[in-house]
């Protein structure tokens, strides 16, 4: 596994040496807000990817595994529906680094941002069909709306942190809970990042050269995607 995770890791790094991330602390005002506004539009996407893709999956370990997540992102931990889901914290968020509340309402996708959300679906949906599919969906999984997420807003976070503080309700909690705190080589039923706990199964699934070689063009599809996204910036 030491391979798939220094090309892992060479991707993270590319990607995070987006001229838009690199730079994030120089984003004027304007340019953050319409950076956070389109963002949000992806966020808005994530139950929707890991939703087709459970339909998809046949391994059942993966299927509990997306289920654990995608359930997370609606806590309600005290009485029903008094607890914000993700989304709503998404809002909070963003709300609270004084962006006005008309601005997040009149906002709409860009052509670049709807661009992105289709190929992603399209990637998931034709993943499905594969001879690896559970090695490629569960790839996109953690790749796509997991570890490259945390790479983004740990990114964003120091143009926003000094604003938002220890009072983040979503873009901190995330960076930090959908890391990649382990490389795939090392594994372990103990991790409790969800990029881990999906890279404990992948790590498991992925038997075979063929399977590799998929993980890896997965991968790559994924980065290309969201590099996409912040080329439009």
């Amino acid at each position: 596994m030491r391979d798939l995770d220094e090309f892992e890791d060479g991707l993270i790094e590319r990607f995070r040496n987006h001229p838009v991330l690199r730079d994030a602390v120089d984003l004027s005002p304007e340019d953050l807000g319409t950076v956070l506004t389109q963002r949000r539009f992806l966020s808005l996407a994530f139950t929707m990817a890991y939703d087709l893709a459970i339909d998809l999956l046949t391994d059942e370990q993966s299927v509990r595994i997306a289920r654990v997540i995608i359930r997370e992102e609606y806590p309600d931990n005290s009485s029903p529906g008094s607890t914000p889901s993700h989304r709503e914290d998404l809002m909070t968020d963003i709300l609270a680094l004084g962006f006005p509340r008309e601005e997040l309402v009149r906002s709409r996708r860009s052509l670049a941002t709807t661009a992105c959300l289709d190929t992603t679906m399209e990637l998931i949906s034709s993943a499905g069909d594969s001879k690896h599919s559970d090695v490629e969906l569960l790839t996109i999984l953690r790749f796509w709306g997991e570890v490259l997420v945390s790479v983004e807003y740990g990114e964003l976070w120091r143009r926003i942190g000094p604003v938002l503080g220890d009072k983040s309700v979503f873009y901190y909690p995330h960076h930090v809970h959908d890391a990649k705190s382990r490389p795939l080589a090392a594994a372990s039923p103990l991790s409790l990042t969800h990029s881990d706990q999906l890279g404990l199964r992948l790590v498991q699934l992925i038997d075979s050269d063929g399977a590799r070689e998929r993980f890896r063009e997965t991968e790559k599809a994924v980065v290309a995607i969201k590099t996409a996204f912040y080329d439009q910036f």
